[in-house]
């Protein structure tokens, strides 16, 4: 059999980040066709995020983007949603290169998804044989250990109860990224109704500072959602080298609605001559 360290998918989106790259993060949350992923990856991006918590994807749509993912050699992030250890397994043997857990408020609920997500000693993942291990075919235990440290384990950091712990939060063992979820943190703040992005909002702001300086007290990444522009310099200034830059529906209106503008122009110039 051939070294399996040859066999095993290496995470590439993992090791820049954690050397401290700034990543660039597409995101699929409604669309789940392959041709999107073979787009993405086309247009130069390296890594996708795929949402399960929000969207009615299921394991099936699931599988058919990873395949896309890994034909094209991109990574692939899907945010879980709170549920049984099972769909974490089922997530990661059908190939993905890491996990995104919402709303985490504690240090227990961290080390609760290490031990989901992680094998003996770091955690007690169940063990299967699924599509990252190669149906079965590759050897143990070097497959354990390559798997525990391939995968990414990022928490949200949506709720000021999160906020409050993220000293704690990060400094859990298996946890590589905290992501700050500026919007559902704004109405945890009850200013979800002011005016401007949520993360100029002072008490905002002031969570990423305080979680982006966990990070780097503890040797994690801080990451957000957030559009190109003056908000996502505000986060990258505070520490966020993980960028969710765009997402799907955005994408496809941005260009939908661009063509249609463009069209109406080049119509009403040829009427004119």
């Amino acid at each position: 059999m051939d070294d399996m360290s040859t066999q095993y998918r290496s995470n590439k989106t993992k090791t820049e980040l954690m050397a401290g790259a700034t990543i660039k993060v597409p995101e699929i949350n409604r669309v789940f066709d392959p041709t999107v992923v073979e787009t993405i990856a086309d247009i130069g991006y390296t890594c996708v995020w795929i949402d399960m918590e929000h969207s009615h994807a299921d394991f099936r749509d699931l599988s058919a983007l990873i395949l896309a993912a890994r034909a094209s050699d991109i990574d692939v992030f899907v945010r879980v949603p709170h549920g049984p250890y099972n769909q974490i397994i089922k997530t990661l043997e059908l190939g993905a290169s890491g996990l995104i857990w919402p709303h985490c408020k504690s240090a227990e609920e961290a080390r609760y998804l290490v031990e989901m997500a992680k094998f003996h000693p770091q955690g007690m993942r169940g063990m299967g044989g699924g599509r990252d291990s190669g149906f079965g075919k590759v050897s143990r235990p070097e497959y354990f250990d390559l798997a525990n440290d391939n995968v990414l384990l990022g928490v949200m950091i949506e709720d000021f109860e999160g906020v409050d712990a993220c000293d704690e939060i990060a400094a859990v063992d298996g946890i590589d990224l905290l992501f700050v979820g500026p919007g559902d943190l704004s109405q945890s703040y009850g200013v979800h109704r002011e005016s401007g992005h949520p993360i100029s909002q002072p008490k905002v702001l002031e969570a990423f500072e305080k979680v982006g300086k966990a990070c780097r007290t503890n040797g994690k990444a801080m990451g957000t959602a957030v559009d190109p522009g003056p908000a996502m310099q505000l986060a990258i200034e505070r520490g966020a080298t993980w960028l969710n830059c765009c997402h799907d529906v955005n994408a496809l209106t941005i260009g939908y609605s661009s063509a249609m503008a463009e069209t109406d122009k080049t119509i009403n110039l040829s009427r004119r001559s």
